[in-house]
């Protein structure tokens, strides 16, 4: 008898029916919020830097009609409303792990640098070996999985003694490796270290710092002071 009672209080009511076409204007805001955040979890900084020069405008829509939608869908209730409320957790999901865990991990210095290419040594060695090979001539698509491998974006290989590996970019600064095919003399090594873009970390590879426009020319005082406590013998 009890369960009558509830369930005179039930609201059975069905939804009104929509079209495919209202759920995915209802969702497209948060489709393209998704979009977004997934780009800048790729690459926080060069997806910030790209959203902002060349589609502002698409940011600026989704920042307005998002509060809009949702709130229209909260008014109307139903599946528009289960919609917006679903993706909006996902995103909420996906804005916390972007802030709280992709960023602080996006950073960089000379130090972890210098342990990045330690610990991948050997792949270092075997990329710029083979980035100078006849066999990258037949097979250039292995050059591409031999970067992945380094943890690098890109590669230079125009100068004869050396390649340059580009790799972060943290806001407008630019962290990159330059890698001898032989080892260097002690004078091109001491040349390296009273320039303050780079800090070389042995006979074979230098690190090089770029700033950008608002940014120190050279590594930062505090991460070569930094550099040179943990690694005394490359000063």
């Amino acid at each position: 008898m009890a369960r009558k009672r509830l369930n005179l209080y039930r609201d059975k009511t069905p939804d009104a029916p929509v079209s495919n076409l209202t759920i995915l204007g209802y969702a497209l805001p948060s489709i393209g919020i998704f979009l977004l955040l997934t780009v800048l979890i790729a690459d926080p900084f060069i997806g910030l830097l790209s959203i902002l020069q060349y589609a502002w405008w698409l940011v600026l829509i989704l920042i307005i009609s998002a509060p809009i939608v949702f709130f229209r869908s909260l008014k109307k209730g139903g599946i528009l409303r289960r919609t917006v409320l679903r993706l909006s957790a996902i995103n909420l999901i996906v804005l916390m792990l972007f802030l709280f865990v992709r960023m602080p991990a996006y950073t960089c210095d000379a130090v972890e640098m210098a342990r990045h290419y330690d610990r991948k040594s050997e792949q270092f060695d075997e990329l710029v070996t083979y980035a100078y090979s006849a066999s990258f001539q037949q097979k250039p698509a292995k050059l591409k999985r031999l970067l992945r491998k380094t943890g690098c974006r890109s590669i230079d290989t125009s100068d004869p003694e050396y390649c340059e590996l580009e790799y972060k970019h943290v806001c407008f600064d630019s962290y990159s490796y330059r890698i001898y095919r032989a080892p260097m003399s002690d004078e091109a090594v001491k040349e390296y270290s009273e320039q303050y873009e780079f800090i070389p970390h042995n006979s074979r590879m230098v690190m090089k710092y770029s700033g950008g426009a608002t940014s120190e020319l050279g590594f930062p005082y505090s991460q070569r002071e930094r550099y040179y406590k943990k690694y005394p013998r490359s000063e």
